[in-house]
C-alpha cells in the first residue's frame, strides 16, 4: 500500500487568484497547493517566454571565439556526445547548427561499453582522424585527466555540460556549465541539450529566434528525457519545442511520430517521454547511439530506416526487461522471505546492464521498497543499479558499504555500483545494517494529490483549463486529485478484460474511472463498494460530446487508516526478521481462536482469490490490525488451510488432506514463544 498525501489549498488565496486573474478555480487550487500564491509568481510561471542572455554563461564568449576561429580556418571539429537521449539530441543539434554554418564537423559518441564521458582510447581515435577541436556536449565537467591528455595531444577543447562540477575544473579553452561556481547565468537546471541551445544562440550573436525555429523540437525531447525540472527556462524551451514538433520537418522525428500513431493535436511532454525518448535511448542500450544520431541528422527519407531500427531496438529492450523481471520474480517466489527485508537486493548473471535500472524502478513500485539489482559478467564482477524513494538515500547507503565496492555513485533516489561477486553476501548484510540503524520504519512510496476533488470540479471547462499548466514533468507534474468514498455503480471490462472502467457516483456526479492494466477478473472491488481513488483528469470528446475521464493512479476500499496499516506491517516485518520490539506490540499480533475462525470463514465465503490489502480492507469492521491479520494468514499457510503468494500478495483457500491443528503453525509458535 502506498502512502497518500492530500493537499488542502488555502481557500482565501484561491479566491484572491480567481478574482484577480482569468484562472478557473481548479487551476487556482492546484497552483496554490504547489506554492504559487503570489500573483507575480503565477504571472512568471504562465507568461515567461524569455530565455536569459546566453553570454551570461561563464566562458561562453571564449567558447564562441574558439569555435568561430575553427570554422573560419576550416579545422575539423569533433562533437563528443553521450549515449543517452540528452547526449544524442545535444550532438544532433550542434551538428546541424555547425554544419549549417559551413563547419567541417564530425561526431563521436561512446558506446555504452566504453562508459560515460571522455576516454583515452576515444581521444586517440579522434586525434588519428585529424581533429583540431573537441566540443563536449552533456559531458566533460569531470574529465580532469582526459582534458590534460587532450592538451598533450595538441587538440583544443571546449566543454559544455550541465552536471555538477567537482572542486577542480578541467583545463580547457572554455568550460560552459551553469553549475560552475561564479556563473552569473540565472537558470541553472538546464539539460545538456539546453546548454547546447544557448551555445548555438551565442554563435548567432545571442539571438534565440533561429535556433528555436530550427531545433526546439530536438531540444525539448532531450530536456524531457533528462528529467530536469520543467520550470523556468526549461518550461519555455519545451513549450517552444512541442509546438515545433507538431510540424517538424525532421525526417527521423516524423517517422517516430507516425510509427507510434501519435495524435499531433494532443502532443504533450508525456507523449515524448513515453513514445519518443525511450526509442532514442534504446539505441545506446541495445545497439549503437550512432543509429539514433543518424535518425536525427539525416536530411532525406533514409532517416526512416534509422528510425525503424530504433523502434526494433526498443521492442528488444522491452522484451529484455520482461525476461529479467520474470527471472527476478522466480527468485522471489523461491525465496519470498527476501521481501521482508528493508531493501530488496537481487542478483543474477547476464542481465543486460542497459535495462536493470528500468527494472529496478518497476520492482520498487511493485514491492514498495528500495531495490538493488546486481548482474554478474561471469568473471567474478557484478554491476548494479538501484532505485529508492525520497527518505532513503541510496547513495549514503552505498557510501556506508564503500569498502566492499570497486566503485559506486548516484544520489538519493538512484545509484549504480560495481562489486566483486564474492562481496555480495557481505554487501547484503551491510545494506541491511545501514537500513536498520537509520530507519526503524522505512519511508513509504508516496502519492501526493493537489486537492480532494469535489463533484463540481468534474467539469469539462475546468478540466480543459488544466492544460494551461502543461508541459508536465519534474517539479511540474501532472495534477493529481483525491476522491474519497465514491460508490461503484458498474464495472466494465475493456479489451477482453485487460483493462477496466468503473462507473462511479461521487458527490452527486456520475463519472467514469479508467484503470489501465487492471484486469477485470482480478479487480478487488464489486458493485456497491465505496472506494477511494487517486486520479488524473482529462477532457475527451466522443461523437461530438465532451466528457471528463478519471485515469486511476491508485485505489483502495474506503475507510482504510493508512498510518495504522503501515505501523502494523512494520511490526510484522520486524517480527519476521526477529528484531527486538516491545511485548505490547507483539501482543497486538496474537489472534484469538474466534478471530482465526472469523477470518477463515470470510475467505472461504469468497470463492476466489483476494489480495492481502483487499482482505484487510474488507475486514475493517472486525477492527483487526494488519499485523494480526498477516499472522493469521501465515498460520493458515503454515498448516495448509490456504495458499498465500508473498510476491503477488494473493490468498486462496486450500483443501487440506488431513485434520489440521492450527496451533502447530510455526508462525504462531514463534509469536507465542516471544510472548
Amino acid at each position: 500500500m502506498k502512502k497518500w498525501v492530500v493537499s488542502m489549498p488555502d481557500r482565501e488565496k484561491v479566491n484572491n487568484i480567481t478574482k484577480r486573474t482569468d484562472l478557473g478555480s481548479l487551476v487556482a487550487e492546484v497552483m496554490v497547493a504547489r506554492g504559487y500564491s503570489d500573483i507575480d509568481d503565477l504571472a512568471s510561471f504562465f507568461n515567461n517566454e524569455e530565455l536569459s542572455d546566453p553570454f551570461l554563461l561563464l566562458d561562453m564568449p571564449k567558447a564562441v571565439k574558439v569555435i568561430n576561429d575553427a570554422i573560419e580556418s576550416g579545422e575539423l571539429i569533433c562533437i563528443y556526445g553521450d549515449y543517452d537521449c540528452d547526449g544524442v539530441t545535444s550532438t544532433a543539434v550542434l551538428h546541424n547548427y555547425l554544419s549549417a554554418m559551413g563547419a567541417n564537423v564530425c561526431e563521436y559518441i561512446p558506446e555504452r561499453e566504453e562508459g560515460y564521458g571522455l576516454n583515452f582510447k576515444a581521444i586517440d581515435e579522434i586525434k588519428a582522424n585529424g581533429v583540431s577541436l573537441i566540443i563536449t556536449v552533456d559531458n566533460g565537467i569531470s574529465a580532469i585527466k582526459e582534458a590534460e591528455y587532450i592538451a598533450e595531444c595538441g587538440i583544443k577543447l571546449v566543454i559544455t555540460d550541465h552536471h555538477q562540477p567537482q572542486a577542480e575544473i578541467p583545463k580547457a579553452l572554455a568550460v560552459v556549465d551553469p553549475f560552475r561556481p561564479g556563473c552569473p547565468s540565472p537558470f541553472k537546471n538546464l539539460a545538456g541539450v539546453g546548454v547546447v541551445l544557448k551555445l548555438c544562440a551565442a554563435l548567432d550573436y545571442g539571438n534565440y529566434d533561429l535556433v528555436l525555429e530550427q531545433y526546439a523540437d530536438l531540444v525539448a525531447i532531450g530536456t524531457i528525457a533528462d528529467v530536469v525540472p520543467l520550470i523556468g527556462e526549461n518550461r519555455t524551451i519545451v513549450r517552444h519545442g512541442l509546438r515545433l514538433l507538431k510540424n517538424t520537418e525532421n525526417y527521423g522525428l516524423l517517422s517516430l511520430l507516425e510509427g507510434n500513431c501519435v495524435n499531433l493535436d494532443n502532443l504533450t511532454s508525456n507523449v515524448v517521454a513515453f513514445c519518443i525518448s525511450p526509442r532514442i535511448n534504446a539505441a545506446g542500450r541495445f545497439g549503437s547511439p550512432i543509429t539514433a544520431l543518424e535518425a536525427l541528422i539525416t536530411e532525406d527519407e533514409s532517416a526512416y530506416q534509422y528510425a525503424n531500427e530504433l523502434c526494433r531496438l526498443n521492442d528488444l529492450r522491452k522484451s529484455c526487461e520482461c525476461d529479467i523481471v520474470s527471472d527476478i520474480k522466480a527468485q522471489i517466489a523461491a525465496n519470498a522471505e527476501i521481501l521482508n527485508e528493508r531493501v530488496l537486493i537481487v542478483s543474477g548473471s547476464g542481465w543486460h546492464h542497459g535495462v536493470i535500472g528500468i527494472v529496478a524502478s518497476k520492482l520498487m513500485e511493485e514491492y514498495e521498497k528500495p531495490v538493488v539489482i546486481l548482474s554478474s559478467d561471469g568473471n567474478g564482477i557484478s554491476r548494479g543499479s538501484a532505485r529508492s524513494m525520497p527518505g532513503f538515500n541510496i547513495f549514503k547507503c552505498f557510501d556506508y558499504c564503500r569498502d566492499l565496492m570497486i566503485k559506486y555513485g548516484g544520489h538519493e533516489c538512484a545509484g549504480g555500483l560495481t562489486i566483486s561477486d564474492e562481496n555480495i553476501p557481505a554487501f547484503r548484510q551491510m545494506v541491511s545494517e545501514y537500513a536498520k540503524v537509520n530507519h526503524d520504519s522505512m519511508p513509504k512510496i508516496t502519492i501526493a494529490a493537489d486537492k480532494l476533488l469535489r463533484g463540481a470540479d468534474i467539469s469539462v471547462p475546468l478540466v480543459e483549463e488544466l492544460s494551461k499548466i502543461e508541459p508536465y514533468g519534474t517539479c511540474n507534474t501532472e495534477p493529481v486529485f483525491a476522491i474519497s468514498g465514491a460508490e461503484i455503480r458498474s464495472i466494465i471490462p475493456l479489451k477482453n478484460g485487460e483493462h477496466t472502467k468503473l462507473e462511479i457516483s461521487y458527490d452527486g456526479v456520475k463519472a467514469y474511472a479508467l484503470m489501465f492494466k487492471a484486469k477485470t477478473a482480478e479487480l478487488p472491488y464489486k458493485v456497491g463498494d465505496r472506494i477511494d481513488l487517486m486520479v488524473n483528469l482529462s477532457a475527451n470528446e466522443f461523437k461530438g460530446t465532451k466528457s471528463v475521464t478519471l485515469k486511476v493512479i491508485d485505489s483502495r476500499l474506503h475507510g482504510v487508516k493508512q498510518e495504522r496499516f503501515f505501523a502494523a506491517m512494520d511490526a510484522y516485518e520486524r517480527f519476521v526478521r526477529s528484531e527486538d520490539q516491545p511485548k505490547e506490540i507483539l501482543a497486538k499480533g496474537n489472534p484469538t481462536r474466534e478471530e482465526l475462525v472469523a477470518v477463515y470463514k470470510y475467505i472461504a465465503s469468497l470463492g476466489s482469490k483476494i489480495t492481502f490489502e483487499a482482505l484487510y480492507a474488507r475486514l475493517l469492521p472486525l477492527d483487526m490490525n494488519a499485523f494480526k491479520l498477516r499472522i493469521i494468514i501465515e498460520a493458515f499457510a503454515d498448516t495448509g488451510l490456504l495458499t498465500y503468494s508473498k510476491h503477488t500478495r494473493s490468498i486462496e483457500i486450500s483443501t487440506p488432506t488431513a485434520r489440521v491443528d492450527i496451533e502447530s503453525s510455526v508462525t504462531l509458535k514463534k509469536l507465542r514463544n516471544l510472548l
